[in-house]
């Protein structure tokens, strides 16, 4: 099964608003349910991984979608005639040939009628391939910008990353292989090793960190992540060098298309990739496990980064970070992922809380040492860890007692915080998150917003903004838990 679709599943603390204030705040609920979902910009975090899609697509040619003929001699038109040098803009023909390419595009974008369509200058483009075909130099350039593009890969776009660095590895040797020999060979195939080694480190090194940093797993497992990496791309390497020949011969049926698209190499990848699987691995860590790795990891990096900036306190940490745990439990007994990365991914655990709960303690003990004028000291009291660890273990015991029943696993978690958030506010008596604040929130957890108090301005603002029905945190939390299971294949069988 492949875990790739995981990617679309929204991450649960991305869509929870707790209704309380969070981690010290002293502010109304509705502000501190508006803090609580952030962390940093979309697709990135403090490291400058993704967290969603990493992405610049545009530097890679036939990533995901069919790169067709038609495709390729476009790829080649923009680069000929929409790329410059400094020195171009000195020369008044270049400078003005540039701009009307430009401004040409722009009106193709925009479906703006006037001046040649894209068609006529694609095919009049193609005409001129046919004639002088393309010489066997590599842009190097360009592909070193392709791979590095992948220094933050996400786990969804894992597999189609792994394949796309192979396949053009592959192709941009063959090319190479093809049109040079000798002294100048040798020179050329180090060229190209030098880009794929530099793309290669940079994706392994930025997932093999998204996974460390978060998931706290030891540098043994860490440097077993990377070796996994290196054998599953020499794997991919083999089995694409093995379909060359067939790709090869297909070029040879293009017609006169033939004479330029063998020294395409983007293109031979392309045709590459959509030869077949490259098959299994024998990884200690297979495409599939690494997948549902950097899933668990991204969750753990959001409560991470929203602790970090006092976006979460004990309560919604050890509910959350239960939620991601329980993800990890039930791709294990769905036989998911390998014992391997079972063992990875349960080892981690304690060091993954003490990452977020650190995290935590020094977004307090800073707001702390900045409290506001009139604020008693103490009001950002330290991470009482106790309450954590009670709601995080009241959720798995639940889940393991329940056979998997996520949904009823929060409401255990949610009925242990009662109580510990209680005996949590006895011991740091004048710490905002405690309290009136938190026991609003767990009494208001399983209503709707629309059945929570009603105020004259929360009046106003809903006849002035029309907003959509909205949910509780709770049914928040079960219905990102059946998308997750819709995710894995695994069906809709929890109970609200």
């Amino acid at each position: 099964m492949n875990l790739s679709s995981l990617g679309n599943v929204p991450n649960i603390t991305s869509q929870i608003t707790t209704g309380a204030p969070q981690a010290g705040f002293r502010c109304d609920p509705s502000a501190a349910a508006r803090s609580a979902g952030k962390s940093v910009a979309p697709g990135t975090d403090s490291s400058g991984i993704g967290t969603l899609k990493s992405i610049d697509e545009a530097a890679r040619q036939g990533y995901r979608e069919d790169f067709s003929i038609r495709d390729a001699a476009e790829s080649l038109w923009r680069k000929e005639t929409q790329a410059f040098h400094l020195k171009d803009l000195d020369d008044p023909e270049k400078s003005k040939e540039l701009l009307e390419n430009w401004r040409m595009q722009a009106r193709w974008d925009l479906g703006i009628q006037g001046g040649p369509t894209k068609d006529e200058v694609i095919s009049a483009y193609i005409d001129t391939l046919r004639q002088n075909g393309l010489d066997g130099a590599v842009d190097w350039n360009g592909l070193a910008h392709e791979l590095k593009s992948f220094q933050a890969t996400s786990p969804e776009e894992l597999e189609d990353g792994l394949n796309y660095m192979a396949s053009r590895y592959v192709a941009a040797l063959d090319k190479l292989e093809r049109n040079y020999s000798g002294e100048e060979l040798t020179v050329q195939r180090a060229k190209l090793e030098e880009v794929y080694q530099a793309g290669k480190s940079g994706m392994i090194d930025g997932y093999t960190r998204l996974l460390q940093d978060n998931l706290g797993i030891s540098d043994s497992d860490a440097q077993a992540v990377r070796d996994s990496f290196s054998s599953i791309l020499t794997e991919k390497e083999n089995a694409y060098r093995g379909a060359l020949k067939q790709v090869n011969e297909a070029m040879e049926q293009t017609g006169p298309d033939s004479v330029w698209l063998k020294n395409h190499d983007a293109y031979i990848a392309s045709q590459l990739r959509a030869a077949g699987k490259t098959g299994g691995s024998t990884a200690r860590y297979s495409v599939q496990d690494l997948t549902a790795a950097g899933q668990i990891a991204q969750d753990y990096r959001a409560e991470i980064d929203g602790a970090s900036s006092c976006g979460r306190n004990e309560v919604t940490l050890g509910l959350n970070l239960s939620m991601a745990d329980m993800k990890a439990e039930t791709m294990i007994s769905k036989g998911l992922v390998s014992g391997s990365m079972a063992a990875l991914l349960r080892s981690g655990r304690a060091q993954g809380h003490e990452n977020a709960l650190a995290a935590l303690n020094r977004a307090l003990a800073q707001r702390e040492s900045h409290r506001a004028t009139g604020e008693p000291k103490g009001t950002f009291a330290p991470v009482d860890s106790a309450v954590f660890r009670g709601i995080y273990d009241a959720v798995m015991s639940a889940y393991r007692q329940n056979g998997g029943d996520a949904a009823k696993a929060i409401q255990a978690g949610t009925s242990a915080g009662e109580k510990l958030t209680v005996q949590a506010a006895a011991r740091a008596p004048k710490a905002a998150r405690w309290g009136i604040s938190m026991k609003h929130y767990l009494q208001e957890f399983y209503k709707a917003p629309e059945e929570q108090e009603v105020t004259l301005l929360g009046l106003q603002i809903k006849y002035l903004t029309n907003p959509k029905p909205r949910t509780s945190t709770y049914q928040k939390y079960v219905n990102s838990w059946q998308d997750f299971l819709s995710s894995i294949g695994g069906g809709v069988d929890i109970r609200a």
